[in-house]
């Protein structure tokens, strides 16, 4: 299959090595000239569970794109989704498919205005992965993925693609109820993330005090309640469960995405993940003050880095 990975940062950079190694035409899209030289010289060097190799991958900027492609992976930052689809138009045909398993909501709504709702694909995955350097990823190997056409139907099309996905060892699963993944995994950042990065502590610094902990479940509470009321069978207990075991025991040491976006004066995906929330609440006239709060804060954070101290 030939494939686009859209966002060399540390998820686009394993996705695109797994799937290269699995012999798919792939190209890695980029904005930086460095990076993209840098891969088309090394490859990608990847870490991938006790597997640490340089796998070879074609690199390019956007505008240098010169034919469709079967498969675009969206792995850019939610809130460089737009620019990056501005630029898509040289390889993104009608018959091309376009997968997106960014964070928060209202992905798919955005990519609709660039591609028809039948072509894309909503996934979830659980394999987390971290940039060492420009072009060097690194993952334990474990997770899986969780893919539906966004318009809920079964497609040969969405069976090639899984197919591939599996091909290249990273677990896909074509499920039915792929919203409700999004929904709580949407719920498990709307926490864990925003909570951290508004601390500006590692996940473990959220539980010093029993408020801490207490807030992120709130949030997961109220999160859940919308995802219901908008007809996903979100499970607040269960990501719950998830905050609790990320805080005390998986990931103590782990600073969140939005964390670091925080420390090193970044903006961040609040927009998408409380923000989101809260725009989907608003949908249906509903309150969401836990989300409301968070990204009022983290928003009013991001917009005054000059003039912190």
């Amino acid at each position: 299959m030939k494939i686009a990975v859209i966002g060399p940062g540390a998820m686009g950079l394993l996705f695109g090595a797994k799937l290269a190694q699995a012999g798919n035409d792939v190209t890695m899209v980029g904005t930086n000239p460095a990076v993209i030289t840098r891969i088309n010289q090394e490859g990608i060097h990847l870490e991938f569970g006790c597997e640490n190799t340089y796998v070879p991958v074609n690199a390019r900027c956007a505008q240098e794109m010169d034919s469709p492609v079967d498969l675009a992976v969206l792995f850019t930052k939610t809130i460089c989704s737009k620019a990056a689809l501005d630029a898509c138009g040289s390889y993104v045909s009608p018959e091309t498919w376009m997968l997106t398993m960014q964070n928060g909501l209202g992905n798919i709504e955005l990519i609709e205005r660039y591609v028809s709702r039948d072509k894309i694909i909503a996934g979830v995955t659980t394999f987390g992965a971290d940039l060492k350097e420009p072009g060097y990823t690194v993952s334990s190997g474990q997770g899986y993925l969780k893919i539906m056409s966004a318009n809920g139907q079964f497609s040969s099309g969405l069976e090639r693609v899984d197919r591939v996905l599996k091909e290249a060892g990273l677990g896909s699963q074509i499920v039915d109820d792929v919203m409700t993944a999004i929904w709580e995994k949407v719920a498990f950042n709307a926490g864990i993330n925003a909570v951290s990065a508004v601390c500006r502590v590692p996940c473990s610094g959220v539980g010093v005090v029993p408020e801490g902990v207490e807030l992120c479940y709130k949030i997961a509470e109220e999160t859940c309640r919308i995802a219901n009321a908008h007809g996903a069978a979100a499970r607040a207990e269960k990501v719950k469960e998830i905050l609790r075991k990320t805080i005390f025991e998986l990931h103590r040491d782990h600073l969140t995405s939005m964390t670091q976006d925080i420390l090193n004066k970044r903006k961040t995906e609040a927009a998408f993940i409380n923000g989101g929330v809260l725009q989907k609440a608003r949908e249906l006239g509903l309150d969401a003050p836990y989300n409301e709060t968070l990204y009022a804060l983290l928003h009013t954070i991001e917009s005054t880095y000059d003039l912190q101290r």
